[in-house]
């Protein structure tokens, strides 16, 4: 527990400080003062790295002891050519930037104030008088890729670039080696930053797009695709070069689509990257998928399923055989569902084995076999599977008849299958293996559940504002009278103005009983399917989504146009 009056910071070094008001322990701190004997560096910085102190710990403990103010760099507006008054090799070397400059004073956001030669040196370079604040190293270091080195990068790419003025001269591959060996460190700078802001701020893809008259660089994030930053239609000849030896490819080659990978170090975290190449009519499109290992590692209570859901799930994952389907659109999560419930499953005394197109996350105790163009489809190794002695078997998508068989077939000798469909409900997943060919005695034998799902953005829990209901929307929560008040996205610089900060998703699961087995066996529609499996307990996706608009999750407008596609959930506001 820390102590409410602290010693003041004048009587101690900041080690004593940190031991006198309970910060750590003595032990911890003759660890760290031996570590910092060798190498010299600063004792907070030390004990961080010794998981001692966190971050967010050592910057409380700082603001403390030498009584400076704390600034979040989200929340504030930085003047970019107030950041640009140091170089970039400046900044990075004592991990500080300048947020602003008012009446001669530099007000410099830094992560370690008492490195007093770190701000001697803004001084001497400035020759501004400075004034310190305390900020995250992560923020700093966002900050410094956002206004020091992509801009630096851009200029120094544009004076070294050379190209006609409608931007379609053509390079040999002498040309291009000789760019890409002598002339790229901006490019190579710029290309690496972009990746890191990505990884950094939550982005699941990277456009990068060729046009008329400008090369656009665009981020997905929480299912939205927002503009990075617009460059010189000439900066994309050494931009796309660079992508494609980071991942293996051909440079020469623009006529025709490419597939690579790609694995880098973001801020100590090892991060896959999955590369297409598209051939368009100003250039080559290329679009990256990042691939966060985070993700796999999710469990089923981490993915805003309801109570009745995930027990529902649970139970039929602790059955010996059946199929489990998970259904939804593309974008909807269903992969990142599937590798949560080969984690419930993994156990030293089961063989699990997946076969997926592409292998998108490595998870250990499951054996993964990547789908490739060299004959290997999802029927020829699910049939290979079956022969390995599996338990429990992941099929990464039924696409076709062959795989929708084998999946049944493998379901109903004893073994526990999970796979994914694309249909926009739990019931039409049912009439969509009748219609691939699937017999009706066969899917009503082997079917266990299904579950369907969508992912909403969450309201930004900084920013959101609470409103009265009106009588549309009234109408639209029609399962729940009683509620006052809901929140809507409001935008602020945490959320990037959009008033949304992360997703979550909304489900229903249908449970296999012995009505709906009824209406397979007699090919009933989707719909009697539906209506039976809501007489039984399910909760439909739309009223999912509305319990989440309930506890004030996300809005009612994100709700609506997440299932749109669903019949009866049309509601105009």
């Amino acid at each position: 527990m820390i102590q409410e009056n602290l010693q003041k910071p004048s009587e101690f070094t900041f080690g004593q400080f940190l031991l006198v008001n309970t910060y750590i322990n003595s032990e911890e701190l003759a660890q760290a003062l031996e570590i910092q004997n060798i190498s010299r560096e600063r004792i907070g910085k030390v004990l961080v790295r010794l998981g001692i102190l966190s971050d967010d710990l050592l910057k409380e403990s700082l603001s403390k002891y030498l009584n400076l103010p704390i600034v979040s760099l989200t929340q504030v507006t930085i003047d970019p050519n107030v950041a640009r008054i140091i170089p970039e090799e400046l900044a990075c070397r004592h991990l500080l930037i300048p947020i602003e400059y008012k009446s001669g004073v530099l007000r410099v956001a830094i992560a370690d104030p008492t490195d007093v030669r770190a701000l001697d040196d803004v001084k001497l370079y400035t020759g501004c008088k400075v004034e310190a604040v305390l900020a995250g190293i992560e923020e700093i270091r966002t900050a410094i890729g956002q206004f020091l080195t992509v801009e630096k990068s851009v200029d120094q790419l544009l004076k070294l670039q050379n190209f006609s003025q409608d931007g379609q001269d053509v390079w040999t591959i002498d040309e291009l080696t000789t760019d890409l060996l002598g002339r790229d460190a901006p490019t190579i700078r710029l290309v690496d930053t972009l990746l890191d802001q990505a990884v950094v701020q939550g982005a699941s893809d990277i456009h990068w797009e060729p046009h008329e008259s400008d090369f656009r660089v665009r981020y997905r994030i929480d299912g939205r695709l927002c503009l990075k930053c617009r460059l010189s239609i000439g900066a994309a000849r050494s931009i796309i070069s660079r992508l494609k030896v980071m991942s293996g490819l051909d440079i020469s080659e623009r006529r025709l689509p490419q597939d690579g990978r790609m694995l880098i170090e973001v801020r100590n975290r090892r991060i896959d990257l999955r590369l297409s190449t598209l051939p368009t009519v100003y250039g080559e499109k290329i679009v990256v998928r990042i691939l966060d290992p985070e993700t796999a590692k999710r469990s089923l209570d981490a993915l805003g399923m309801s109570m009745q859901v995930e027990a529902g799930i649970r139970e039929f994952l602790h059955r010996p055989h059946g199929l489990i389907l998970v259904t939804g659109p593309t974008g909807s999560g269903k992969t990142t569902t599937l590798y949560a419930l080969l984690r419930e499953l993994r156990t030293e005394i089961f063989n699990v084995i997946s076969i997926e197109d592409p292998v998108e996350y490595r998870l250990a105790g499951v054996n993964q076999v990547q789908v490739h163009g060299n004959g290997l489809t999802f029927a020829k190794g699910l049939r290979s599977i079956l022969r390995q002695d599996p338990d429990i078997i992941m099929i990464g998508e039924i696409r076709d008849e062959e795989t929708a068989r084998l999946a049944v077939t493998a379901a109903l000798t004893g073994h526990l299958v999970v796979s994914t469909l694309h249909t926009n409900t739990a019931a039409l997943a049912l009439t969509r293996l009748l219609d691939m060919g699937i017999e009706p005695y066969l899917l009503a034998a082997a079917l266990s559940g299904v579950l369907s799902q969508r992912l909403v953005r969450l309201l930004c829990h900084h920013c959101k504002r609470p409103s009265s209901i009106t009588s549309t929307e009234k109408q639209a929560l029609r399962f729940e009278t009683g509620i006052d008040t809901i929140y809507h996205a409001q935008g602020c610089k945490l959320c990037r103005g959009t008033g949304y900060n992360g997703r979550l998703g909304i489900h229903e699961f249908l449970i296999y009983n012995q009505d709906i087995k009824e209406l397979v066996l007699s090919q009933g529609s989707s719909r009697e399917i539906e209506n039976a499996a809501i007489e039984h307990g399910m909760v439909p996706l739309f009223q999912d989504g509305l319990f989440k608009v309930a506890q004030g999750l996300t809005s009612l407008e994100e709700v609506l146009c997440s299932t749109v596609d669903l019949e009866n959930t049309t509601v105009t506001l």
